[in-house]
């Protein structure tokens, strides 16, 4: 026998459902999303993440405490190479790296990272202009720069107590692409919230 109650307003509507079981009865809520305008029930999928990051996410999700924030796609062009994945967590961050070799440990290999550290900041001269991302949240950037070797262009930015990087190579051909391209991967991965 089960006993279902709706709660509807505007905005949310609310089930509780009430299964009988053995000895004492087992409740269980569930929100949706309602349109206020024409009362149609909108139920809302998180967004993906990007394909080459899923068989990573779930060893980092148990390492680590904080939220993990990552995109949808991975906005990288020019190449059609096969990209390894890689990554850690501890209790404070985690860091997912790409390559093109699996266990790469130089720059020519290396694609780029992501990362997060609960309580970090940007680092002196990390970045180099402002960028605004979704929420009203200041970004960080900096595009490839080369001197010995060539550093990725990089997008930082700070989210309920935790400073996020994507660097990533092959994201433009210009510092306004490479802006761009790692601006969109930030807000999609803030958009579809932690993973």
């Amino acid at each position: 026998m089960s006993i279902i109650a709706l709660f509807q307003n505007t905005f949310l509507l609310s089930s509780l459902i009430v299964f009988w079981g053995d000895s004492q009865p087992i409740l269980k809520a569930f929100n949706h999303t309602v349109n206020a305008e024409n009362n149609v029930l909108v139920v809302q999928k998180s967004a993906p993440v990007a394909a080459e990051l899923q068989e990573i996410l779930p060893k980092i999700k148990e390492q680590t405490q904080v939220p993990i924030l990552l995109p949808t796609k991975l906005l990288i062009t020019g190449t059609d190479r096969k990209i390894y994945v890689e990554g850690k967590g501890t209790s404070n961050g985690y860091e997912i790296t790409l390559a093109f070799e699996p266990n790469c440990s130089g720059n020519a290999c290396s694609i780029g990272y992501f990362s997060a550290q609960k309580g970090g900041k940007s680092l002196e001269d990390e970045f180099s202009r402002e960028l605004s991302l979704v929420e009203n949240i200041k970004g960080y950037f900096r595009p490839l720069t080369c001197a010995a070797s060539c550093a990725p262009p990089i997008i930082g930015w700070e989210y309920k107590g935790v400073f996020y990087r994507i660097s990533l190579k092959g994201v433009g051909q210009s510092p306004e692409i490479e802006g761009d391209t790692l601006g969109k991967m930030a807000n999609s991965a803030i958009q579809a919230g932690a993973r």
